[in-house]
């Protein structure tokens, strides 16, 4: 592979290793739609999920065009975890005639599902079958593009694949409706948005994904695998505190390790994540330690091999050094694994 293609999976940065502390590059326009009239695979969605303080966690998706889906559809979908393990999931289709996205920041309305940036803020309505949520999103972290916001992008034949986080952490309050009551509901939540005009599983074989949030600390990161083993690693990392992002890099390292096999699908991952990195005077050291899954999914086929999906819950431990300071946190969080 040459330079030129390994710069293509380096898009975020340009083409190489980079970083920033405290960017000021994210525009609301970066969380509005993307749509590529012309391209067969276009697709995009909208997440976000929150963890409350009565221990109950919400995750919902807006898929404008579904990329799990063929054909490609738009669709909501929703989980609800309970304290007790047990999980409430409902996924519904929405007409095309009854959809609409803003391009100059988030507004997105599927049916009677929507979602939408108030400037201060972002308010989000969806139900589904009884079940739902309306919430009300505040960061306490600036939004966070890394670098130009591409997860991979090739000049030559125009095929883009866009990430942004617009909410690396917010206070979160509203309703879970849920067995036909309202629950009032308050914690922390995470909003981020995905693009593209090409199928990504042509590129990636999957990817770890997870989020941490403490009263110290917010940290995203994503490692994403290349199809091609002689292509690079996608390592996208978010480090901030108090309002500040201390550091936004793609340089992060992550050692995979403790792989256990699931039998039932036959595929392999690591249940011990060790993360690393360090660039403007910031040293940053995670382990995430995988204790029980809560979620296993095997996704609708849209290829001639099977794509999954593995939700867990895990304990992190964490140290940061900022200009010589260093502090460190630990706790409880939820991160996933896809196999695409």
């Amino acid at each position: 592979m040459d330079e030129k293609e390994i710069a293509c999976y380096l898009a975020q940065w340009d083409g190489k290793l980079g970083a920033d502390r405290n960017p000021a590059n994210y525009q609301r326009r970066d969380d509005g739609s993307h749509i590529f009239e012309n391209a067969e695979s276009y697709y995009e969605w909208w997440y976000f999920d929150a963890s409350f303080t009565n221990n109950y966690h919400i995750v919902l998706t807006w898929h404008y065009r579904n990329v799990f889906l063929r054909p490609m559809v738009p669709s909501i979908q929703l989980f609800i975890y309970q304290p007790d393990g047990t999980k409430v999931e409902r996924m519904t289709l929405a007409a095309p005639d009854q959809i609409s996205a803003f391009p100059d920041y988030c507004d997105v309305k599927m049916g009677k599902s929507w979602v939408r940036d108030m400037g201060d803020r972002y308010e989000l309505y969806m139900k589904i079958k009884g079940v739902g949520a309306r919430l009300t999103f505040r960061n306490v972290v600036p939004p966070w593009k890394p670098g130009q916001g591409f997860n991979y992008k090739d000049e030559d034949n125009g095929r883009i694949a866009g990430w942004v986080v617009p909410v690396p952490q917010a206070r979160v309050e509203g309703d879970l409706y849920l067995d036909g009551q309202t629950m009032p509901v308050e914690g922390s939540g995470y909003h981020d948005h995905n693009w593209g005009n090409f199928p990504y599983y042509e590129i990636t074989r999957g990817w770890y994904w997870g989020r941490v949030h403490n009263d110290k600390f917010t940290v995203d990161y994503g490692w994403v695998l290349p199809r091609l083993d002689e292509a690079p690693v996608l390592g996208a990392l978010l480090v901030a505190s108090h309002k500040e992002i201390l550091l936004s890099t793609n340089m992060l390292r992550c050692d995979l390790q403790e792989m256990k096999k699931d039998e039932e699908f036959g595929t392999e991952c690591a249940h011990r994540l060790v993360m690393s990195a360090e660039a403007l005077g910031v040293k940053f050291q995670m382990t995430i330690d995988s204790r029980s899954m809560v979620e296993k999914m095997q996704l609708p086929n849209v290829t001639d091999w099977n794509h999954y999906y593995y939700r867990y819950l895990a304990d992190y431990d964490m140290r940061v050094e900022v200009d010589g300071a260093a502090d460190g946190a630990q706790g409880e969080m939820l991160h996933e694994v896809m196999f695409l």
